[in-house]
């Protein structure tokens, strides 16, 4: 019936004020990963955004620049990219996408736009 209340479905949304990111980001699941590789080593990410990436790893530093290449979980394929770490909190890397393809950032939004219905759609029958 029209009276009715619509329900509403929140999705929790990472906002930390020391974040610079300007993007929407998305944790992945640990069942389907985004993996990193850097110079051989793997990294899984624990949070991506079309600008930058976040993962742990000991041996980045601030300001350091890295060509890496990005598997989502959704694609049998990686694509090339620089990143920067721009914070790092013990082994905690937030890094931006210095260097991207232009069709592997369309690849990387359209990701994160069906991890985000996936998410509102589990959200919305868990209530």
């Amino acid at each position: 019936m029209f009276w009715k209340k619509k329900k509403t479905i929140e999705v929790a949304l990472d906002s930390r004020q020391s974040d610079n990111r300007s993007a929407y980001r998305i944790a992945p699941s640990q069942e389907q990963p985004v993996i990193i590789t850097i110079a051989g080593n793997k990294f899984h990410a624990l949070n991506i955004s079309g600008t930058g990436i976040a993962f742990r790893a000991q041996e980045l530093a601030v300001g350091s620049r890295s060509p890496a290449f990005i598997r989502l979980s959704s694609e049998s394929r990686t694509f090339p990219v620089v990143l920067e770490v721009v914070a790092k909190q013990d082994d905690l890397c937030r890094c931006c996408f210095t260097e991207i393809h232009e069709d592997a950032q369309n690849l990387l939004h359209s990701y994160i736009l069906e991890l985000q219905k996936l998410k509102i759609r589990q959200n919305h029958h868990r209530k």
